[in-house]
């Protein structure tokens, strides 16, 4: 009987092309999947959870976020693109300990839960040891989140002695592959995250058919900036090697012929607006990519300068596609962008973009329970004249009242169970001042920025190319 649910009375948003929405529905869950949905259940023998003025939905899927970042909450809140790969991969990475790691991830994981996401991509490049790798994903697990553990290939500012050479990080990846993360029916799944591309083309290439060689996804930075030579995608279509199992990232710089590539080869993008609009990396791409037939989803990316909530990222990715669109059109006779359309890229074509599909992104029997109840009854959510456009245009996350993942309860009637908040929150205050007092205080942070060209190419500071917007 605890594991079976029956979730009654509720407005569901199913999120599915073959399950309509309901004004009033039950869910039943059985051993954490969907068993039935539709009006009026008739089901005995089961826990029952009266929803009434509730909505009931998929649960959000954050498809980029560098979780152990969590400690650096706001530092940025002013940095540019250089400021912040000056202050935090050059100054700040480096001086993470495992145990850092594990306080980031915990919290972060938690803090994503809270706000309704249920799944999120871990773009964890962050790892100095197998003690780092072990101790990010323990926060993942710990948390009792749905996610990617995308371990990072990109070494860090300073060399590793545990993992001094691409070699023994491919290894390290192998190693979790063969062991803690050998099933992809756990809750928490590994992935790859390569080393930006400004490596040679040989190491990228390796890396590339490491993470094949492992049968994980793929995902990377791309085109954040304008460098010189082919892009990313470019490089990759030249020998083969796109294809539906990478996820790309960002993409501001990318021209039209990139994004069909990506396109043709059923591969994704990450959209992250919040980010992307601050750092000077160009307007995000929402639009574009999508007229491309680009499978586009969003991420928050760095709580170190911005939001950890789709709710934002889902309204910034709306208007200012919006407000590009009406700029060079003057006023509008119709808005192309749909609302409705963007709650789709939080959900269903999320999960089809990190190979989840079948398992979570929408309601429907047979998927998982990845579920949150949104308060309906609220006042910035009532009248609920227009359900889906409500949730991208009204809702926060302070509306997400529960949560469940794979059938169980991670938050119930606005908490979150079975978390000790205080002991997470002294460890993440903990990890912030450690990590801070190693390397002089908040106010050496952007002392590096002369390092920066070692690392990256840094481009030319010019805007986008025409045809790149």
């Amino acid at each position: 009987m605890s594991d079976r649910w029956l979730l009654r009375g509720a407005q569901i948003l199913t999120c599915d092309p073959d399950f309509a929405d309901l004004p009033r529905g039950d869910v039943l869950i059985e051993d954490g999947v969907i068993a039935a949905l539709g009006p009026d259940l008739r089901v005995d023998n089961c826990r029952i959870l009266e929803l009434d003025g509730k909505l009931l939905m998929p649960g959000f899927i954050d498809t980029h976020r560098h979780t152990w970042q969590t400690p650096l909450r706001a530092l940025g809140g002013d940095w540019t693109i250089m400021d912040y790969l000056a202050a935090v991969r050059v100054k700040l990475a480096p001086a993470f300990q495992a145990r850092d790691l594990y306080a980031a991830n915990l919290a972060g994981a938690l803090e994503a839960l809270d706000a309704g996401i249920t799944t999120l991509v871990d773009y964890s490049h962050c790892i100095d040891s197998p003690e780092h790798a072990d101790a990010a994903l323990a926060g993942l697990e710990d948390a009792g989140i749905r996610a990617l553990f995308s371990y990072g290939y990109a070494p860090g500012a300073r060399e590793s002695s545990a993992l001094p050479t691409p070699a023994s990080r491919m290894e390290e990846a192998r190693r979790l592959r063969t062991t803690r993360l050998s099933s992809d029916d756990r809750l928490v799944r590994l992935g790859i995250a390569l080393t930006e591309m400004q490596i040679p083309w040989e190491s990228s290439r390796a890396e590339l058919l490491s993470a094949r060689e492992l049968g994980v996804p793929i995902t990377l930075h791309c085109s954040a900036w304008p460098v010189q030579g082919p892009s990313e995608i470019q490089k990759m279509a030249a020998e083969g090697l796109l294809g539906p199992d990478v996820l790309f990232v960002h993409c501001t710089w990318s021209p039209e012929e990139d994004l069909k590539r990506i396109a043709d080869s059923g591969g994704s993008l990450s959209v992250t607006p919040e980010t992307e609009m601050q750092m000077g990396m160009g307007f995000p791409i929402t639009g574009r990519a999508l007229r491309n037939g680009v499978r586009t989803t969003l991420g928050c990316d760095v709580v170190s300068s911005n939001g950890g909530d789709l709710f934002t990222a889902m309204r910034l990715a709306l208007q200012v596609e919006r407000a590009q669109v009406n700029a060079r059109e003057g006023l509008p006779r119709a808005l192309e962008l749909k609302a409705a359309r963007v709650l789709e890229l939080v959900t269903r074509d999320a999960a089809e973009a990190i190979g989840l599909g079948r398992r979570t992104g929408s309601i429907r029997p047979g998927k998982d329970a990845d579920l949150i109840v949104l308060a309906a009854d609220a006042l910035n959510m009532t009248p609920l004249n227009r359900p889906r456009d409500a949730v991208v245009l009204q809702a926060h996350a302070g509306n997400v009242e529960s949560v469940m993942v794979r059938g169980r309860w991670v938050k119930h009637r606005g908490a979150l169970l079975d978390v000790d908040l205080a002991a997470v929150r002294r460890r993440l205050l903990e990890a912030r001042d450690a990590v801070l007092e190693r390397v002089g205080g908040s106010a050496t942070l952007l002392s590096e920025r002369e390092e920066l060209t070692k690392h990256w190419d840094t481009g030319s500071g010019l805007t986008p190319a025409k045809d790149a917007r």
